[in-house]
């Protein structure tokens, strides 16, 4: 905002939604593979040892769903707003035509 006047830049909100999900895609990637590996290995332990990863591993899927849930949020908040301010503008370009 400069002077009272509000700028958008669409390509700039296309492009934050693209990028969030991107960063979802990532997340849930880097999750699996660390449950994979954690899992792979957990696979051999007995005990405390496995219940506290089981634990631990539950925990960090929760907190991942969390995060992606916020992350889809914004990511609808962006493109909400980039289709109701091109709606803006395409009608307050009408009114000039």
């Amino acid at each position: 905002m400069s002077d009272g006047m509000l700028l958008v830049n669409f390509g700039a909100l296309q492009q934050a939604s693209a990028d969030i999900q991107k960063a979802l895609g990532t997340l849930r990637a880097k999750l699996d593979e660390a449950e994979s590996v954690g899992g792979a290995l957990s696979q051999e332990w007995d005990g405390a040892a496995k219940e506290a990863y089981a634990e631990r591993q539950q925990r960090w899927r929760n907190a991942s769903e969390d995060l992606s849930n916020i992350l889809r949020q914004i990511q609808g908040a962006v493109t909400d707003s980039a289709s109701d301010y091109g709606d803006t503008e395409r009608a307050a370009t009408q009114r000039f035509q």
